[in-house]
């Protein structure tokens, strides 16, 4: 039994791609846009067409000139934009995945390609993100990814992507389970691996199996900043106030007083710009003012962790995690590759990055005290 995932049938709020691997084999079938094609390959037309007419209209009437020589670049841009227009409409991709093997096949003006692969040399299944920085008239955002991963990056499969993080970690456990591969985390050089049957376990389940080594001697002084104390049976962990960068701050604050000037300062400028100017200042002293005066709180004990952070007002409402539904503490990046390291508590349903900016000796220790206090016992 095969079968066909059809893409344009899926609804906008949908995975921009997912393959159905429930049933083995699968076979994913996949085209470029032919809208798209015929839409590059008017606009090359046009652009390099054109240019291209008056250029040859010059040389044959006598009147081309060395400085026309730039109009030539057109038509060359041109014949690229209508290359790749030919490819979008041409290519065609099948991936089929049985319980041995991939394989896959793409057709295109560029030519036919296909290799297969035993299913054996893929290592696991590895989750990611990618950061998009969009379009001139759309907003950034990060890309979840599930790959059927590989040494040989031509040879990597995507199986799931969408811009919603919603449901991500339990899809990407349910592509270990059908295929049987570990779950894989992280990036070159610091690859960690889950096996199947260990997925749904808490890491106090790992750590009662001897699956999990926690490294951890409570005798010794925690890092600088940190301030520890019992608090009846949870153990309370004050982390250190990161410090904003000087650099980032002169640099907004500089950008709001650009706005701030042409509002107040230059007349016959809309007012609003100063208005915009203004509440980037007061964003920017809130910010301030928040990293100068609260600090980041951790209630640890057995059952649950409780993060919060304590300010001059009183501790905040925060976030409460139950230690049985913890699969993973580990240091890394939460969603994409541009954001700063903190600790992650990792569950099914969501992460939670704690210590953001911390030195890594800092955030070391702290992953090593949360492992400590969660799986006592």
């Amino acid at each position: 039994m095969s079968l066909r995932i059809d893409l344009s049938r899926m609804s906008p709020a949908a995975a921009i791609r997912q393959l159905d691997l429930s049933s083995l084999p699968a076979v994913h079938h996949n085209s470029g846009s032919r809208f798209g094609g015929i839409f590059l390959i008017l606009f090359a037309l046009f652009w390099g067409g054109v240019p291209g007419i008056i250029l040859i209209g010059m040389v044959t009437s006598g009147e081309y000139e060395s400085s026309m020589f730039f109009l030539l670049l057109f038509p060359v841009i041109g014949i690229g934009i209508f290359l790749g227009g030919l490819y979008t409409m041409t290519f065609r991709e099948t991936i089929r995945i049985d319980a041995t093997s991939v394989s896959r096949e793409a057709k295109s003006i560029l030519g036919y390609k296909y290799w297969t692969e035993p299913l054996k040399r893929y290592p696991g299944i590895l989750q990611r993100t990618e950061h998009r920085s969009g379009g001139k008239n759309s907003s950034s955002y990060t890309l979840h990814i599930v790959e059927l991963h590989h040494e040989e990056k031509k040879k990597r499969i995507i199986l799931y992507e969408s811009r919603s993080p919603n449901g991500f970690r339990k899809i990407w456990e349910d592509y270990c389970r059908h295929l049987n591969k570990p779950a894989l985390e992280g990036g070159k050089g610091n690859m960690l691996s889950r096996a199947v049957e260990d997925l749904d376990k808490s890491v106090r389940d790992l750590a009662r199996e001897g699956k999990l080594e926690v490294d951890f001697d409570p005798r010794k002084p925690p890092p600088p900043g940190f301030d520890l104390r019992v608090d009846g049976d949870q153990l309370r962990v004050t982390l250190p106030r990161t410090k904003s960068s000087i650099i980032g701050t002169l640099f907004f604050m500089a950008f709001a007083g650009v706005f701030v000037f042409i509002g107040f300062g230059i007349d016959d400028a809309p007012i609003a710009f100063g208005i915009i100017g203004l509440v980037f200042v007061l964003l920017i002293v809130a910010g301030l003012a928040w990293s100068r005066f609260t600090r980041q709180v951790l209630l640890i004990g057995r059952d649950r962790v409780r993060i919060f952070h304590d300010t001059p007002w009183g501790d905040t409402a925060g976030k409460v995690l139950d230690t049985s539904q913890i699969e993973r503490v580990r240091i890394g990046q939460e969603r994409s590759s541009n954001e700063r390291e903190g600790v992650l508590l990792i569950t099914d349903e969501a992460t939670k990055k704690i210590g953001e900016g911390l030195p890594p000796e800092a955030q070391n220790w702290l992953k090593r005290c949360i492992l400590a206090v969660i799986t006592k016992g």
